[in-house]
């Protein structure tokens, strides 16, 4: 048996004749966290380190998990001594998804089929450099290469979107780059709130002293957003609340918030679920799909976090036993008031998976016809693998319909994460194919291929109206 060669992870002939359909997809990645101002520059690559393992802290933690010292992940170390680090780490990594992303980047981009062992590291990291600086390759090359149709990037609030602007200018990129909104600081509790507030009001030109003023600069920004070509939102919350509360009480703890007083967890779970509200109302009205991610306990090792800054690999996944009454009052609320945009909910503990998607069905019925308007998002972060995929997929085919399924994203720094799609489409395929070797499902191109070809593409593209 040969390792990563076309039928790798199809475990059975069904899967292979439905990767067929899977592969021929392009690919709508409708959340990442690429940089615009790269894509639009565009400047080639001169080094493997720099594409492989810059900004990556799944690669960085797990270097960590192999006694790597941090002068070698994050440090000043050259690029061949890191790129030396990193390959005698995952050659023996067999089991984590960095694994086979690894060699499906290496077996796609570079078209390289070779294992990764601690004793051809050196041979590796020449070819790929010359490779690099044969072909100049660079980010557009990238997404041109995997066949990318739609990027949507993470963006603050007050960005200018000035890169966004220039790529919708530029004629000669086909690909559509769009802005997402990602206003965490809008939240009293985060570190930033003060400062971000300040530079709202100088950025709308608003006076900001309560609750609904504020929401009123956000307005501003969330149709700026929405005119600059937005398609979506995106939020991440540690965990799910719901404490109603009203307008005095509000502009009681912003006025906390500003001069720096203590405020206790009651107000924080007030603002943050008449933010939410809000913030759901605005995204209904510009027609913005909403995402959540949460469930995330982040910067847990101190002494790490404090020397490198946040995402940089020390965030674990969180608990929440009071999830489904928290979810189950902010939909009924958001459908009461005719606030409920389309949503997508990203869970990071698997924990909750069922209960996640079994709430989403409570609220799914809709009057303009949407297939899922409510989206159990694909397996994210410490998810992101064939078995928190595999999870993921079977609570939403037993609480939904697997074919409404917008699918794969990869929501990361790195233009070699396409692959991550790939990977996705291999997964699927054998789980679909698995069932039909079990004569669990019939053997139909007429019923399989399309929903292979929603998964992979064309829900996402409906979904997001582009």
């Amino acid at each position: 048996m040969v390792f990563n060669d076309d039928n790798f992870m199809l475990e059975n002939e069904a899967a292979k004749k439905l990767y067929e359909v899977a592969k021929k997809q392009p690919i709508f990645d409708f959340h990442c966290h690429l940089d615009p101002e790269e894509i639009f520059e565009d400047k080639p690559y001169e080094n493997i380190v720099d594409l492989w393992l810059g900004g990556d802290h799944y690669k960085w933690r797990l270097m960590r998990s192999n006694g790597i010292n941090e002068k070698y992940i994050t440090g000043d170390a050259s690029n061949r001594e890191k790129f030396k680090a990193w390959a005698e780490t995952v050659s023996v990594a067999i089991g984590n998804p960095l694994y086979h992303w690894s060699h499906l980047e290496m077996h796609d981009v570079f078209g390289i089929n070779e294992v990764i062992t601690k004793h051809n590291w050196e041979k590796l990291y020449d070819e790929l450099n010359t490779f690099i600086k044969e072909n100049e390759l660079s980010p557009r090359k990238l997404i041109k290469q995997s066949n990318v149709r739609f990027i949507g990037t993470t963006d603050h609030p007050l960005d200018d979107l000035v890169w966004h602007k220039k790529i919708r200018e530029d004629n000669t990129f086909d690909t559509v780059v769009a802005p997402t909104f990602r206003p965490d600081e809008v939240f009293v509790d985060h570190s930033n709130f003060v400062d971000f507030t300040q530079k709202l009001a100088e950025k709308t030109n608003k006076e900001i002293n309560s609750f609904t003023s504020f929401v009123e600069a956000l307005e501003e920004r969330v149709i700026f957003f929405a005119e600059m070509g937005a398609k979506a939102s995106d939020l991440s919350l540690g965990k799910i609340i719901y404490v109603e509360a009203d307008e005095e009480e509000l502009n009681s703890i912003f006025r906390k918030a500003m001069n720096n007083e203590d405020i206790s967890q009651e107000e924080v779970a007030k603002w943050q679920t008449e933010m939410f509200i809000e913030l759901t109302r605005l995204y209904k009205e510009n027609n913005l799909v909403a995402q959540v991610h949460f469930g995330a306990l982040r910067n847990n090792n101190t002494k790490y976090s404090e020397k490198l800054g946040p995402d940089t690999g020390f965030d674990s996944i969180g608990e929440q036993t009071d999830l489904t009454p928290n979810l189950n009052k902010i939909l009924d609320r958001l459908v009461r008031e005719d606030k409920l945009p389309k949503m997508i909910w990203y869970n990071l503990n698997q924990t909750y998976n069922k209960a996640l998607a079994n709430t989403l069905a409570n609220f799914q019925a809709n009057e303009e016809g949407i297939h899922g308007k409510l989206q159990f998002g694909a397996g994210w972060w410490y998810n992101d693998t064939e078995l928190g995929m595999i999870d993921q997929l079977n609570h939403y085919a037993e609480e939904s319909i697997l074919a409404n399924f917008i699918g794969m994203l990869t929501d990361s720094r790195s233009f070699l994460s396409y692959q991550r799609h790939d990977y996705f489409r291999r997964i699927l395929c054998s789980y679909i194919g698995e069932w039909v070797e079990d004569e669990k499902a019939p053997d139909s191109e007429d019923l399989l291929h399309p929903i292979i070809e929603g998964i992979s593409y064309k829900n996402a593209k409906k979904f997001f109206g582009s």
